[in-house]
Formats: structure tokens, sequence, C-alpha cells
């Protein structure tokens, strides 16, 4: 019998189905802890909470394990990346027996009725993979997100949609994973957040992923969470190699033929107009961090670390 319902129904604790949240943290105790307590006084009444700390070594999370006890910590020795950390996560929930896993980040806050919305608009479309909401910046009260976009003719830009696109829950070309609801059997039966990403990405390689397996990819506007987004090295070198590098590793796993060479040819135009500003603006760190970028990708070498990407 399928566990599938429509309807408006308030089923018991046990009917509904189980979420395994993920919040990936590291080295990041103030707002993890934030996004813990907001945890504790979500309305939804069958959810395990899953702390996957990524080698930090400032004691905030014996902190967290401390404070938050009622969570289950997955721990690892060292920073594994976005993927291979959530990845963790991921796999301690489906073996807890979770139907659904949500991805959030710790840099948020949830309202108390943010899940119930998500599971209910995934339980409605049995065809979905995946289920967003709507991220407001939580310094502003604006929304910093309602779904995004992805262009392969550009290059692969993504574009954020800041408003909300139906009051109904509707299709996006991909959910940003600092709150995504995925489908169990979708992970079970597909590699999801591939490991080939450090970070960045994973969310427009997922929903690749479930258009290829006939899955969609949908925003609910009733789910809200507060997102703190503060400055970010989003242009430092590390973020540089990284973007030049995961778009290469996007063609090279998705794309073929024309589409790849459209792809490619509007991504190296993209990035020849970038080195042409940082050439002009001396600014070598960033010129190095392209051409390791595409060298590793296409060799398949290993991630560099923020270090190695900083080195004169």
């Amino acid at each position: 019998m399928s566990r599938r319902r429509t309807g408006t129904e308030n089923p018991s604790r046990t009917e509904w189905p189980k979420v395994g949240v993920v919040v990936l943290t590291w080295e990041n105790y103030d707002e993890a802890s934030d996004c813990l307590a907001s945890l504790e006084g979500v309305s939804y009444p069958n959810m395990e909470v899953f702390v996957v700390d990524n080698g930090s070594e400032d004691g905030s999370v014996e902190r967290l394990e401390r404070e938050f006890e009622w969570c289950t910590f997955v721990k690892h020795d060292e920073n594994v990346g976005v993927t291979r950390g959530n990845n963790a996560g991921i796999e301690a929930a489906l073996d807890d027996g979770s139907e659904y896993v949500l991805l959030l980040n710790d840099d948020t806050i949830v309202t108390a009725g943010f899940l119930t919305p998500l599971v209910l608009t995934a339980e409605r479309n049995p065809d979905t993979a995946v289920v967003g909401g709507v991220n407001y910046r939580a310094s502003t009260g604006e929304i910093h997100n309602a779904g995004a976009s992805f262009s392969t003719l550009l290059g692969g830009q993504t574009f954020l949609t800041d408003e909300r696109k139906h009051d109904e829950p509707y299709p996006v070309d991909y959910v940003p994973t600092c709150l995504a609801l995925l489908d169990a059997e979708f992970v079970a039966d597909n590699e999801v957040l591939c490991e080939e990403y450090f970070l960045g990405m994973e969310d427009v390689d997922l929903a690749r992923q479930a258009r290829e397996a006939g899955r969609d990819v949908l925003v609910t506007p009733d789910s809200e969470i507060f997102h703190r987004l503060g400055a970010t090295s989003s242009k430092s070198p590390f973020a540089v190699y990284h973007r030049t590098r995961n778009r290469y590793q996007f063609a090279k796993r998705h794309l073929e033929g024309h589409e790849r060479r459209v792809f490619l040819g509007a991504f190296l135009l993209w990035r020849v107009t970038s080195c042409l500003q940082w050439l002009a603006d001396s600014d070598r760190e960033k010129l190095r961090a392209v051409v390791k970028g595409i060298a590793d990708a296409r060799t398949g070498e290993r991630f560099r670390s923020y270090e190695e990407l900083s080195e004169p």
C-alpha cells in the first residue's frame, strides 16, 4: 500500500511520515545553536534532527552536544565538504527510517509551521523528488529565494527567484539545499548529492537527476524560514575555483553533443570576461584559481584546499 495521501486530514504522530532533518555545521556555534533552538519549536509531529559536524576544532560541536541532547550527532575528523558532509547525515536519517530527508543550513531560523507544508506538498504530488520553500533574509525580511533557475545557454549561470510565483506549489529549475525536502525513495535510487562537487552546484545536479528520473522539483510558498546571509567569501579564489570546476564537472556528467558545446562555450566566454577584469585589477589569485579549476575538472584531481588556492 502506498504511503502517499491526499486531502487535508491531520494524522496522528505515527501516521505522519518520518522526516530526518540534516543540519551541516563547521565551527559555527552561534548560528547553529540558534537554528537548533528554532527546530525545538517546530509543530511537525514526527521529526528527528541529525547534526553533522565537518571536523570543527573550536569546541563548538561539544557545546552543541551538551545543549541539544535530543539531536543525533554525526562527526567527521576533517572538513569533507558540503556534499560528503550532508551525505553522512542523509545516510544516518535513512538508517533511522526517515521517509523524507530535509537539508537545512545551520545559519537559518525556522518557523514553527515550516515543515508541514513541505511534507504535504510531497505527499500530494507523488512524482516529486525535491520540495523547497521561501527563504527570507533575516536582516531585512525580504525574500532571498523562492526557488532558482539555471541556464545552460548562459554557461551555467544561476538566478534566484526573489518572489513567490504562485500561491500554490510551483515547479522550479532547482531548489537551493539550504532548505530542501528529499523523497527517501528517490534518494535510495540515485546518487543525489554527488561527491564530485565539494561546494556548490550540488543542488543543480540534484534537480537534474530528478528530471532524468522523471521526477519534479517544486517550491511550496507556505513553507517559510529566515536565512542569515552575511558577508561570505563567494568571490574568493576558493569560491572561483569551485565555481569553475563545478560547471565543467556538471557538463561532463549531464551534457552531451551540441548542448555541452554551447554550455562550455558560454561558460568560457563568461570566465574570460571575468579574467580580463581580474587581470586589470592584478588579481592573480583568481586567475590561477580559474586555471586550476579547469585543469582539475579535466583530470579529476583532488580538491584543492583554501590555503593552496590563496598561495602567491
